[in-house]
């Protein structure tokens, strides 16, 4: 896993996720249960969260049905756990998604990316190109995760521990885009913040509904520019 600087997930993240299954004390047992979830998580991409039963979750991942049952004590905590393992490699991904955005880009010997903004005729077309790089890697290169994330989002409608888990996810997100969005001198940094992140997810959704060489990167960076160029036309 990267190494995270002070842009990393906060404490309360951290601690938001969870597993609840049977805890391991040796690392056979834990690279064993770490198994089952993996096998369950690809079968959320195939099947759906309904797909997740423990005779399927034991064949996809070639352990003995009493493992699963051993592990998990009903079929709802092999849910939540598989939920749990895609909430940590998402948080992962908005990590190394922060960190990019962070890093000296092309332009200036030294420059850093909030320097380049600050010197920017139109800081718009900076973050809307990064922006656009992201969302179009998400949908090409980790189409897997997000179909798993559009799964477990339509179950969190029916389960409350699942809907605060679904949570954690778009607060990391929330965090760093309300930061950024403050170092760009957004007059309102939270409220952009939960659009950008809301028009993401739209772009990741109708991205998912295309064969990938469909996939318009121009468009997408042309909503993400027409979005942030209203908000930083925004003075009130």
């Amino acid at each position: 896993m990267t190494q995270l600087s002070e842009m990393s997930i906060s404490g309360s993240q951290q601690a938001a996720v969870k597993y609840q299954g049977r805890k391991t004390s040796r690392a056979g047992s834990e690279q064993r249960r770490r198994l089952i979830l993996e096998a369950a998580l690809r079968i959320v991409v195939r099947e759906g969260v309904r797909g997740i039963r423990h005779r399927a979750v034991a064949k996809e991942a070639d352990v003995p049905l009493a493992a699963t049952t051993y592990y998990f004590k009903d079929i709802q905590e092999l849910i939540n756990d598989t939920f749990t393992l895609y909430a940590e490699q998402a948080l992962d991904v908005v990590n190394q998604f922060s960190m990019r955005l962070y890093e000296p880009i092309t332009g200036g010997e030294g420059k850093s990316f909030v320097e380049a903004l600050a010197s920017s005729t139109d800081m718009s077309e900076v973050i809307a190109d990064n922006m656009t790089e992201y969302v179009v890697e998400q949908i090409t290169q980790h189409r897997d995760a997000l179909v798993a994330e559009q799964a477990f989002r339509y179950e969190a409608i029916l389960s409350p521990h699942l809907r605060k888990l679904g949570s954690v996810h778009k607060e990391a997100l929330m965090q760093k885009l309300t930061e950024l969005l403050g170092l760009m001198n957004s007059p309102k940094p939270a409220a952009d913040a939960n659009i950008v992140v809301s028009v993401l997810h739209r772009i990741e959704y109708e991205g998912l509904l295309l064969d990938p060489e469909d996939l318009n990167q121009e468009e997408i960076r042309a909503t993400l520019l027409r979005q942030l160029s209203l908000m930083f036309s925004d003075k009130s």
